[in-house]
Formats: C-alpha cells, structure tokens, sequence
C-alpha cells in the first residue's frame, strides 16, 4: 500500500485527508503495525482510483501500475495546474496516465479541465480531459464526461477507440475499425462478455458509456 501510494507521489498526510482515516493510525497500517481492514483497502483503491489491493499480487500489479505512469502524469498535471493546455493536445494519454492524473488534481485543475472538455479547438485535448475528468476519484464528473460523450462525436470516436483497444487487446487501428463497426467483431459473445466487465467498472465512468454502448451494438449478432 506504502508503494503504490508513494508511486503515486500522495504523501501520508494527503492519504489521511483524503480517506479520513489519521495519518498515524495509516502509518501503523502500511508498517504492518495494524492490519489494514476492507474499509482501508477500498479506501486506498479510492484515492488511487486503479486496481484492487486484495491480495500481494494485485498490490504489485497496482504499484507497478502507477510507478509506469507517474513521471508523464505528473508532469501532465503540473500543466494542468499552471493552465497550460498543450502537454494534453499533443497526444491521446492512456487509461494508466489518467488514472494517476486523476489522483493529482485538485478542484482548480478539474475547473480547468472541464472548461477544456467543453471549448477545447483540439479534439485530443478534449478527449484527454474527458479521460481524466471520467477517472477522479468518487466519480463526481460522470454527468458531465457522458453528457460530452452523447454530443462530441471527436471526443466519443476517441474515447470508444481507447476502450476497445484496451479492453479488447487491439492494435489502435484495428480498434477504430471494430469501435465504428462493432458488429463485425469475431467471437461477439467473448467479446460482449469483455465489455460486460468493463460496463460495471467502478474507476471510469467513460469506459463504462463505451462499454455499454458496445454492448447495445453488438446485441443484434450476440447468438448467431
């Protein structure tokens, strides 16, 4: 938990504000001083917005995980905060980026990020600030991200590629085929099965619109 958290560059006190639990009694439980509870877990899992802490393996997957994604992110969310919009307009982040970047804003830079969302002139600055806006822990920017998503089809033809490429294994143009053409997808019961997965995430409230979207397309071949 102590790695993953520090991968993430939140200190202890961060941690402590943002879970609300005491800085000394989190600091017990990552010395394993005290057994981390569900309640600590899920907590951690919150604040990170990745993955799932259950068990050694996932700390690891998590952990790693973060470690890949901090130094961009960071780096990404320090032009976020000095209102700088072109580190984001310059390429299409990933799922990991904007899981750590989501973890680092704060109500300024999410302010910021919405107002890209809305007016942004370039459609990978928009789609960026969606994928992060989708991620913030708590997920207090669903209404918005899928309201942009139901009207921007830039930002929708982006995003939707994102998720099935992650989700799906694809190559990015492989992906935008099947993500404008769903029903041509092989094996549509292995895949819908996929997108079921992702339609009930709790980390992404962008991937999960997509998902159900696929979903909704491919229900006219499921069963041939």
């Amino acid at each position: 938990m102590r790695a993953a958290r520090d991968a993430a560059g939140i200190s202890l006190s961060m941690m402590a504000a943002r879970t609300h639990y005491s800085k000394p009694y989190l600091s017990m439980v990552e010395t394993g001083k005290r057994t981390a509870t569900t309640g600590v877990v899920t907590a951690y899992e919150r604040v990170l917005g990745i993955g799932q802490l259950g068990d050694d393996v996932d700390r690891f997957k998590v952990a790693s995980l973060v470690a890949e994604n901090t130094a961009l992110a960071t780096e990404l969310a320090a032009g976020i905060a000095g209102n700088d919009p072109g580190p984001l307009a310059t390429v299409q982040t990933t799922h990991g980026t904007d899981l750590v970047i989501a973890t680092l804003v704060d109500r300024g830079a999410v302010a910021r990020l919405r107002r890209w969302l809305d007016d942004g002139d370039d459609p990978v600055l928009r789609v960026n600030a969606a994928g992060i806006l989708a991620k913030v822990p708590g997920q207090f920017e669903a209404s918005h991200v899928t309201a942009v998503l139901g009207r921007d089809p830039d930002v929708r033809s982006r995003y939707m590629t994102a998720v099935v490429a992650r989700v799906c294994g694809l190559d990015w143009p492989v992906a935008a085929h099947f993500a404008e053409n769903p029903v041509g997808f092989p094996q549509p019961v292995l895949v819908a099965q996929r997108f079921a997965r992702e339609a009930v995430s709790d980390r992404d409230v962008g991937a999960r619109w997509c998902a159900a979207a696929m979903l909704k397309a491919l229900s006219s071949v499921i069963g041939r």
